[in-house]
């Protein structure tokens, strides 16, 4: 039977015991690392549950970043945490709660996806049905380790074979990802995935070789292959989209839970009274608010949009991206003519297949005569077209706005990275000193 949503009632038992890096430890009835690992019903179940587990990561990227930038901002009901998010600066240390929480849950996707690249093939599976969860076990892994280098400086790439894994720089960490993510769609292009992949794996609405070039097309662009970035971003059918889907009883919209239900944030008013008059991806993603309601420190707040409803469904990528993928990477290799035809592309439609659109008029290249007036409007049109998506947070430093060390009043974020969670300093003696900011 095709499953419903990532978060599947007949495998609670089973995947119970497979979220830490000791499989027996946190519940002593659960099957045993080598009853999940070498069973095809268990590393299906493994795949199911990957993607159960990065369903639960989408918060932490996204508040990370839109309250780091501002984006967002705290309610009275919000606690300390994300406050210190908020603030920036000396106030978020390694005990902060998102920073811990951001950290566990991808290394829990990265853990749960490396046990199935180690481990599939010591199981007797149908080759499409191997070859799409190897692929599905190499995207979630290259997509947790692009949101974790994001946010911190540099990061472990593996956790299966060393208690105390070394860290490695930028450059390390997205040449990998780019490898997870080409050795995913070359899988399946050789063999496709199968039937049983399909219908009893994969989760209703998750596009697998649209996601992976999306992947591909994000990752190249901010590690600044742009014809890879390009070439990737082609591949994308974007009469499609590819979602993460939740039910209203076994589990639930994060972003719904800490936006809708407990408040502890809500989107600043600015962005709906900044935007170019008449843009329609505002109503997309926010209301006006209650008259005069504020935020903790005070600042003007709306209502969300979208994911108010605890089932609502979370876009793994939006179609906008990836057009504006392709405006900045001609932009950014000085293809202004091109560069512009995609940007209007985004700044014209009216609607998506993700239901969303802008409806503006295009700009021309007297409005746009230089490289780096169209990559300021790539800028813009990203802050409108990819608001809850976690994204923003490494545009502010791709396009060179202004830092965390810079006047409160004019910086574009918070804090420039993360200081490392206590718990891995604790733990790993490798972990390296915090950044100053």
């Amino acid at each position: 039977m095709k499953p419903k949503t990532f978060f599947i009632i007949a495998f609670t038992v089973l995947m119970a015991g497979i979220v830490g890096c000791d499989l027996d430890q946190l519940n002593p009835n659960a099957p045993t690392d080598e009853e999940v690992l070498t069973s095809a019903d268990g590393i299906k179940a493994l795949a199911i549950g990957l993607q159960a587990q990065y369903g639960e990561t989408i918060n932490e990227t996204v508040e990370a970043s839109n309250l780091i930038t501002r984006q967002y901002v705290t309610m009275p009901a919000s606690v300390l945490g994300l406050r210190e998010l908020e603030t920036g600066g000396a106030d978020v240390q390694g005990f902060n709660g998102t920073v811990n929480n951001l950290w566990s849950s991808e290394y829990r996707v990265i853990k749960t996806a490396e046990d199935l690249i180690n481990n599939v093939d010591k199981v007797t599976l149908e080759a499409g049905t191997r070859s799409g969860i190897l692929a599905l076990a190499k995207l979630m892994k290259a997509m947790a380790l692009g949101e974790l280098i994001e946010a911190f400086v540099s990061i472990p790439i593996g956790v299966t074979n060393a208690q105390t894994p070394i860290f490695v720089d930028r450059t390390t960490v997205l040449t990998n990802v780019i490898a997870l993510l080409e050795e995913a769609r070359n899988g399946i292009t050789t063999t496709p995935p199968s039937a049983d992949f399909n219908s009893n794996i994969l989760g209703i609405g998750f596009n697998l070789p649209n996601t992976i070039n999306a992947m591909l097309a994000r990752y190249a662009l901010i590690a600044g292959d742009y014809q890879k970035a390009l070439t990737a971003a082609n591949a994308v059918d974007l009469n499609v989209t590819s979602k993460l889907f939740y039910n209203s009883s076994t589990s639930r919209n994060p972003i719904y839970l800490l936006t809708v239900q407990i408040v502890y944030y809500k989107p600043v008013e600015s962005f709906r009274l900044n935007a170019e008059a008449g843009d329609g991806r505002v109503a997309f993603w926010v209301q006006e608010g209650t008259p005069n309601e504020r935020s903790f420190h005070g600042t003007p707040v709306d209502d969300f949009v979208q994911y108010r409803q605890d089932n609502s469904p979370y876009f793994v990528y939006l179609p906008g991206e990836i057009t504006l993928i392709k405006a900045e990477a001609y932009a950014r290799q000085n293809d202004l003519t091109n560069a512009l035809v995609e940007l209007n592309k985004v700044r014209m439609k009216t609607t998506d297949a993700a239901g969303l659109g802008a409806g503006l008029s295009a700009k021309t290249a007297v409005d746009l005569p230089t490289q780096q007036a169209i990559l300021d409007e790539i800028y813009i049109q990203r802050g409108y077209e990819l608001f809850v998506t976690g994204l923003r947070w490494g545009d502010t430093r791709r396009f060179g706005k202004p830092g965390a060390e810079t006047d409160p009043a004019t910086r574009s974020r918070t804090r420039n990275w993360l200081p490392y969670p206590d718990a891995e300093r604790l733990s790993n003696p490798n972990t390296p000193a915090d950044p100053a900011l």
